[in-house]
């Protein structure tokens, strides 16, 4: 038995009731599978997890330290130090009995606040803020820079 049907044999198919009949099990099978596929992930996907402080605070910190090296290869703002603030109202909502996952919204960068050498010059001020704000896609009124 071949393994793959090419697309003759699929036209010869279509022109028997058997054929058509196999075709239309198959098809709404898939269709079947695609839909309730979800439901047969297992119980890790269903399980609720709640978003801890200490999840915050590591999410914050590595956040922290991608940023620190970023920021310092941009010229003229030299030593840096930045601080990262998390929105904590992360969710994650369930269907009916919680039974599947529907969605999980992540914590979103409240403010940020950076410290640098460079940071009494306009023109590092600007560049800084206008790369926290491009990663972050936060508005430039939640960003500090200063020295």
């Amino acid at each position: 038995m071949k393994a793959v049907i090419g697309f003759g044999e699929v036209k010869e198919l279509l022109k028997t009731d058997k054929g058509l009949r196999i075709i239309l099990v198959v098809g709404a099978a898939l269709i079947l599978l695609i839909a309730f596929g979800g439901m047969f992930t297992g119980k890790a996907a269903t399980e609720q997890r709640g978003v801890s402080a200490a999840d915050i605070a590591d999410c914050e910190r590595e956040l922290e330290q991608r940023l620190t090296a970023i920021l310092g290869q941009i010229e003229g703002v030299g030593n840096v130090r930045v601080m990262v603030t998390l929105d904590t109202s992360a969710q994650t909502e369930y269907g009916k009995n919680a039974d599947m996952l529907l969605s999980v919204t992540a914590p979103e960068v409240r403010g940020v606040i950076v410290v640098c050498d460079g940071g009494d010059s306009i023109t590092v001020k600007e560049k800084v803020v206008n790369a926290v704000s491009g990663v972050f896609g936060i508005n430039t009124l939640h960003i500090s820079v200063t020295r």
